[in-house]
């Protein structure tokens, strides 16, 4: 009698004990889950139409075609009309936007360019945006350090009265 209390006693300890390791593992779980998403991510905005084509390592020739692409944007007029977010932006002609990443695309290339659309629910002073409605603002992201990419930025901007006022 007083045997099998001892061992029940261990074997509830050593239930209650484990709840720690169910608890964390689940964690651990969760945190790989989060990562092979953005693992994901990461190598979808890395093809030929994505945002970050320039930077893939895989196809080092996506770098070039880019560049060629950005200076040839540049000269275009910033004219066709795009839906995104219930918003008509203007983007420079014969481009388009690859809607699953908010990035702008040559289509005579088919490559991506560095320049996105966000959609967010709160204004930020960081980036050029432009309320929608009320909680809905359409933000634009580029590197404006690099002069090729400020010139067809600052195109967009001024075509669709972009703002860092909040207003």
């Amino acid at each position: 009698m007083m045997l099998k209390k001892g061992i029940m006693l261990i074997v509830l300890g050593l239930i209650f004990s484990s709840c720690d390791f169910i608890y964390y593992g689940k964690i651990a779980v969760q945190d790989n889950i989060r990562y092979l998403e953005r693992e994901k991510e990461r190598k979808e905005s890395r093809k030929k139409d994505g945002p970050s084509a320039s930077g893939n390592v895989k196809y080092p020739e996506y770098k070039k075609g880019v560049k060629e692409a950005i200076q040839d944007i540049m000269k275009r007029p910033v004219n066709k009309k795009v839906e995104f977010e219930g918003l008509t932006l203007l983007i420079p002609e014969n481009t388009r936007l690859n809607l699953k990443h908010g990035n702008v695309v040559d289509e005579k290339t088919g490559y991506g360019i560095p320049i996105l659309f966000e959609r967010d629910d709160y204004c930020t002073k960081v980036f050029y945006s432009k309320k929608v409605r009320n909680n809905l603002y359409i933000l634009i992201e580029y590197n404006d350090m690099d002069k090729d990419l400020d010139v067809i930025g600052q195109k967009i901007i001024k075509a669709n009265g972009f703002t860092k006022t909040c207003k």
